[in-house]
């Protein structure tokens, strides 16, 4: 933790958040997560690189002394599970007549074809599945960051407004004792001078030492929680920074507001909730590897076809242009390993519904719930405000009619542990609106989003 910077003001929300996100090394890694998905996404895709390939074979002994030299460039197309490819061979010596199709005229033997499936592999195949899949885990992994970085901003926040409760609350009694010591001043002399029995005073001094205990307990809550804030708090090195505790801000900058038009954005956004894009996402993967097991259920039947021309000298048969078509053909029969994937796989797809009715209706539960609490607490903080102006106004005339001598101490004592009670509630019901309000973008995930 970086000490010299102790007696740096308190940040605002806005400043606060910024800094967990650029920052935090949570948030960092998370962003790593992101680099690693897309990463995948990357060698997915390499499956569909072209590539070349060299063979040459050659008889370095006996009665043949045949040698053949083959490259050929392969560049492979999503569609039809499809290879694109062009072949260069050239040969030179004898060759035995059961390897006659290595021979080629002098300057070798040029070609170009295409291989592709007709059946099983034509609408899909492993690699493509692969590719699909990684799309799709690069924005599941995005919506659980989001997911992630909400939770975490939400732990951030509200330890900082529970600071700020704190600070607020001291801030309140340390007034209050203040004047407090003024009158006890004053009582100090009118006992001097007779005009004030001494019990009074002690009883007054007993009421002053549980402000002064209030006061403690509320350091330390404060003091707490700012020392919890310095773990989210960072500098642009990802250190631990600590901040002047005592003075809270004036405007906190407070993002997080909710009126009529943000409950609507609020609701909105549950539909596309990063949980429900997790659960969305994995259907998806889990019906492309349905649609795989599905596919391995097909005959398995590949064409190949290819142009071919000899250039140079040689022999006469060798000349000419060539056109070459192969069929293969091939069923397992049984299949029992496709059929038990298929199935697992068409349980999962259920399961998987399930569980997204299952959240949503969570989800929304969430939100209706903290809806609620919002709409209290917005009541109470308004009552609260109005109980904290009367206990001011009684406290007051409490005290001008103490002066007067129509009071004696321990109505006096009431009214002002009143008020403290009264100011410390008003302030803790402020900042329960604020948590509430917190509350609901948690629950809409609004509080940041990555997607």
């Amino acid at each position: 933790m970086e000490n010299s910077s102790s007696k740096v003001p308190a940040p605002s929300i806005n400043d606060f958040i910024e800094s967990m996100t650029r920052y935090h090394p949570y948030v960092l890694a998370i962003n790593e997560g992101n680099y690693q998905a897309a990463a995948e996404l990357e060698i997915a895709r390499s499956n569909f690189d072209p590539f070349i390939e060299q063979k040459t074979k050659s008889r370095v002994s006996g009665y043949y002394d045949g040698t053949n030299l083959t490259q050929r460039f392969t560049n492979p197309v999503e569609d039809y599970n499809a290879n694109v490819f062009t072949e260069y061979r050239i040969a030179g010596g004898d060759f035995p007549a059961y390897e006659g199709d290595y021979d080629t005229l002098s300057a070798g033997e040029a070609s170009i074809g295409v291989a592709m499936s007709l059946l099983q592999n034509r609408e899909i195949d492993k690699r493509r599945t692969e590719l699909r899949n990684a799309g799709l885990a690069t924005a599941q992994w995005e919506a659980q960051a989001t997911s992630m970085i909400n939770s975490f901003i939400y732990k951030g926040v509200n330890e900082y407004i529970s600071w700020y409760e704190s600070a607020l609350q001291i801030k309140a009694v340390q007034n209050l004792l203040e004047t407090a010591q003024e009158r006890e001043k004053a009582l100090s002399t009118r006992v001097e001078k007779g005009d004030l029995a001494d019990i009074v005073l002690v009883e007054f001094q007993a009421n002053l030492m549980q402000q002064r205990l209030l006061l403690a307990e509320l350091t330390q809550k404060r003091d707490s929680h700012a020392q919890m804030l310095s773990f989210y708090w960072r500098s642009p090195q990802g250190d631990m920074l600590s901040f002047n505790a005592d003075t809270p801000p004036n405007n906190i900058e407070w993002p997080f507001w909710v009126g009529d038009a943000q409950l609507i954005a609020l609701r909105k956004a549950l539909k596309q909730h990063p949980e429900l894009d997790v659960l969305q996402l994995e259907q998806r993967v889990v019906q492309n590897k349905t649609a795989l097991a599905n596919n391995a259920l097909l005959p398995k039947l590949d064409l190949q076809a290819s142009i071919a021309r000899d250039v140079g000298a040689g022999s006469e048969t060798l000349e000419g242009t060539e056109t070459k078509l192969g069929l293969s053909f091939s069923y397992p029969l049984g299949n029992r390993k496709a059929k038990a994937e298929r199935s697992q796989l068409l349980s999962k797809q259920r399961e998987l519904g399930h569980k997204f009715t299952s959240i949503q209706q969570s989800i929304t539960q969430r939100f209706e719930q903290a809806y609620v609490f919002w709409t209290q607490a917005k009541d109470i903080a308004e009552l609260q405000s109005q109980n904290a102006s009367l206990a001011r106004r009684l406290s007051q005339v409490e005290r001008t009619r103490f002066d007067a001598g129509d009071s004696d101490m321990f109505v006096l004592n009431a009214r002002v542990q009143n008020e403290i009670k009264a100011q410390i509630k008003e302030i803790k019901a402020k900042v329960d609106l604020l948590k509430a309000e917190l509350m609901l973008y948690k629950e809409a995930a609004m509080l940041y989003d990555m997607r």
